[in-house]
């Protein structure tokens, strides 16, 4: 399956807009002019969809599209997943970051803790640092959403169910 980036695009302004300016800390303190804008290194702050690596799991992918090894200043992770229909990745945690998965299409069930809920297109989901969580899609129909941690060093680790 092919993303829609059109799509993909518009979810991915709405979030960089809502956390980019103020993460930044390049919004002037009221009553001021702001300086001169900072220099960036935009080689390292701009990834391309088609030129970042594709991360093969038995369930889907992942793309890591923004991360403190692709820009070291980087102070999240911001990637697009994929979970293939009838699969599953394992109950996992993040010891270090909280997770958002922002659905852009299919559906899952996702098991956070000892609670499930259901996430279509359009719905997000906040999965708080070091809950044990883990999204499983349909026979029919697979999953593909943006996901952000608040790391620009996720860390991952599997738990035993």
């Amino acid at each position: 399956m092919l993303l829609n980036r059109k799509r993909l695009s518009t979810a991915a302004v709405l979030l960089i807009l809502s956390l980019g300016v103020v993460a930044a800390g390049w919004a002037p303190a009221s009553g001021k002019k702001p300086g001169p804008p900072p220099k960036f290194d935009l080689a390292k702050m701009v990834q391309s969809f088609d030129k970042v690596n594709k991360e093969e799991h038995p369930w889907g992918w992942i793309r890591w599209m923004m991360n403190a090894q692709l820009d070291p200043k980087s102070e999240m992770t911001f990637g697009l997943v994929e979970i293939n229909a009838g699969q599953r990745n394992p109950m996992h945690v993040h010891p270090n970051c909280e997770e958002h998965l922002y659905v852009l299409s299919g559906s899952c069930e996702h098991v956070l803790g000892t609670q499930k809920c259901t996430l279509k297109a359009g719905d997000v989901i906040r999965i708080p640092t070091g809950v044990p969580h883990y999204a499983m899609t349909t026979k029919k129909e697979g999953m593909k959403a943006v996901i952000v941690y608040s790391s620009g060093d996720r860390q991952f680790e599997v738990v035993l169910e």
